[in-house]
């Protein structure tokens, strides 16, 4: 089959058509700010309550007659029943639920070394519950009697135990406070009394400018011991006096005397230690002169000189 070339074609019948690019326009797009009514609509369907008859499915046969539950599994802890109580359930119903429930596992639990009282009492007991259950013990607190406030007046309340230790702190505090009280008041008595009796000395007794010279002769000694008397009159007189501040005139240039010592010492000790450094660097630099004149004059020729040598042979 030979190709036909565009002429040939269009004679032919055939019709040709050339696509052009659509031209590109912006446009805006308003964006909802609120929820659109299907999405509400949605929202409101998941919020609502669920049919009646679904609260029915999963439950116990004996559970359906009397609104009561079964008791939970025995693993399940008497402090989580609430976990397990409908949340739609009157607030009433609930508490009628959780004393059956307590109840019943309280019974189970009982134990006692007489089977005869223990059997009794189980049946009581089981009687008590099975009343409760059937609703004939009501547990509304909405229909309670008129005289209920007035009855919960007179009947007597147990205070906490914390009240009690309050209590008890109250009084050990009041009758310690009554005790400081006492105190402080026999103090402000005391001071008052001795500022009274300050007051009565104060001008008899001489000022501070007025100077009080008391003489020997004014003193008595003869109520001291008769070691300390002899000591008094050997040591403490005008003679020792004046011996004690002839020797003071002769310790007093000491101390200068001593800070030049001292300063002269240390000068002293720092020359020698300088003259040590220069004596041992002085002997260093003989010691290796000699040794070197020492090789010069045997002739002796260093390795280093022999190796230059070498490095210089073609």
């Amino acid at each position: 089959m030979v190709g036909l070339g565009p002429n040939e074609e269009e004679d032919q019948g055939f019709v040709f058509i050339r696509r052009r690019n659509a031209p590109i326009q912006e446009s805006i797009i308003p964006i909802p700010l609120t929820e659109t009514p299907i999405i509400k609509k949605n929202q409101v369907i998941r919020q609502s309550k669920r049919r009646s008859s679904l609260e029915k499915r999963g439950k116990r046969a004996s559970s359906i007659g009397n609104g009561f539950v079964a008791k939970p599994h025995p693993d399940v802890n008497s402090n989580e029943f609430f976990r397990h109580i409908q949340a739609e359930l009157p607030e009433p119903i609930k508490l009628r639920q959780l004393l059956a429930w307590c109840g019943l596992r309280a019974l189970d639990k009982q134990t006692s070394a007489d089977e005869n009282a223990l059997k009794i009492a189980k049946i009581i007991e089981q009687e008590v519950l099975n009343d409760l259950i059937d609703g004939k013990i009501s547990t509304s607190w909405y229909h309670r009697q008129n005289g209920h406030e007035s009855l919960e007046k007179t009947l007597p309340r147990k205070p906490h135990p914390q009240n009690i230790v309050n209590q008890r702190k109250l009084k050990e505090h009041k009758a310690t406070l009554q005790r400081l009280k006492a105190e402080y008041e026999e103090w402000t008595k005391l001071i008052s009394e001795i500022n009274a009796s300050v007051v009565n000395v104060s001008p008899s007794i001489p000022s501070s400018e007025d100077k009080i010279s008391i003489l020997p002769d004014e003193i008595d000694m003869s109520f001291l011991p008769e070691e300390q008397h002899k000591f008094l009159l050997q040591y403490c007189n005008e003679d020792e006096k004046n011996k004690i501040n002839e020797i003071e005139k002769i310790i007093q240039p000491l101390e200068s005397q001593f800070d030049h010592i001292y300063h002269s010492f240390y000068h002293a000790s720092k020359f020698n230690t300088a003259t040590q450094i220069y004596c041992e660097n002085l002997h260093h630099k003989l010691s290796s002169t000699f040794l070197h004149k020492q090789r010069l004059e045997r002739g002796e020729i260093e390795t280093k000189h022999v190796l230059q040598a070498f490095s210089r042979i073609r």
